[in-house]
């Protein structure tokens, strides 16, 4: 079995598993446990935070110990640590270990991306590559949100704790049967010109993805009454789609096309304002997925052609560091923005709308790039 597809089949699983509590988390936390909106923006930045240090250290680590060695301990520490957060259940354990999952879920997040790239040498393969390990995440997150939507209903946020700790632990003996790469390992955060460049757009990007999961949830309920189930198919339907299209999508990419996927995602989110029932809400969703097929394995392929294979751990490091920062200071800028304008759905939603506008006129500028079929390694 290729590498690509082991990659997918523990993405799929790992994506089911984090699927099932990941858009239902801070929404629990609100309405479970009771914490404040003015908490939950709190809590995104502690996790942005979180994310800084994992993606740091696990550059490093990738470097250092190996892809693989990180990959194994990654997915074990976060079994633990989600079944810790079920035994506990309280209000300030369950913030303590979901963010301690989060440590070790980022350090996986860089180990993987670093693999695909040592392990291909063109633009255009990376691209297929992680298009093709999207479709095996998505592939899980199309059934997890719609099943913890139902669970959650159901039998409440705990229980999902534990299906997701449980769901972990078989990927370990996949994990250790891909080939080991280690990188060199030098102590600092320097990047080059143009890998930084990149970076600015990148960070606004991710503020707009991280709009899909508890903004959406929180507005849909809140505004629109839909029900968890119902925003969980929502992301049944993004996960099912991108299962269905991303791998022939991914074969049409050119670098050029990431600032049109911003555009797309710009005018899908401001649509969300206006998507005042179900079916409406289904349609902008099926307009959101479609940037995110775009923009999502474009700017994965991009980060990794930008970097060396000695030092790809690092610079991975500093890219899924950057995407963490901007997906948690996208949710927490949208709740806060919640405090103020959650029953004005145009302003709010507008707001999100202008970022990923910057966002695609930066990319136009700021990273004029042109690749070619070999990569410099």
């Amino acid at each position: 079995m290729r590498y690509v597809n082991k990659l997918a089949i523990v993405g799929g699983s790992r994506s089911l598993a984090g699927s099932l509590i990941w858009p239902f988390t801070a929404f629990a936390l609100f309405k479970v446990y009771h914490l404040s909106l003015d908490f939950i923006s709190i809590y995104f930045i502690i996790q942005g935070i979180v994310g800084i240090v994992a993606y740091l250290l696990g550059g490093y680590l990738t470097d250092l110990l190996g892809r693989v060695r990180v990959l194994v301990l990654s997915a074990l520490f976060s079994s633990v640590s989600l079944f810790l957060a079920y035994l506990t259940n309280t209000q300030w354990s369950v913030v303590t270990f979901i963010l301690i999952q989060t440590f070790f879920n980022s350090l996986y997040n860089v180990a993987n991306t670093s693999l695909v790239g040592d392990l291909n040498r063109n633009f255009s393969g990376l691209v297929k590559d992680y298009s093709r390990i999207r479709v095996g995440i998505n592939a899980g997150w199309a059934v997890g949100p719609a099943i913890g939507g139902l669970l959650f209903y159901s039998l409440g946020f705990r229980v999902l704790l534990l299906i997701s700790s449980l769901i972990l632990l078989p990927l370990v003996p996949l994990l250790l049967s891909l080939p080991e790469v280690k990188g060199n390992v030098r102590i600092s955060l320097q990047v080059d010109r143009t890998f930084l460049k990149f970076l600015i757009p990148t960070f606004l990007t991710f503020m707009v993805m991280g709009q899909l999961g508890f903004s959406l949830l929180t507005f849909y309920n809140t505004i629109f009454k839909l029900t968890t189930f119902q925003v969980g198919l929502l992301f049944l339907e993004n996960g099912l789609i991108i299962v269905a299209l991303q791998e022939i999508v991914g074969r049409k990419l050119s670098f050029n096309m990431i600032s049109m996927g911003m555009l797309i995602y710009s005018i899908a989110y401001f649509a969300v304002a206006f998507s005042s029932n179900f079916i409406l809400a289904i349609l902008d969703m099926g307009f959101i997925t479609l940037a995110e097929m775009i923009v999502s394995p474009l700017s994965q392929a991009l980060a990794s052609y930008l970097s060396e294979k000695n030092t790809r751990g690092r610079k991975m490091g500093v890219y899924n560091m950057v995407t963490a920062l901007g997906r948690t200071s996208g949710s927490s800028y949208v709740s806060y923005l919640m405090n103020y304008y959650l029953s004005s759905p145009a302003i709010l939603w507008s707001n999100v709308a202008i970022i990923g506008v910057i966002s695609a006129v930066l990319y136009y500028f700021l990273v004029p790039v042109r690749v070619t079929v070999e990569r410099r390694d």
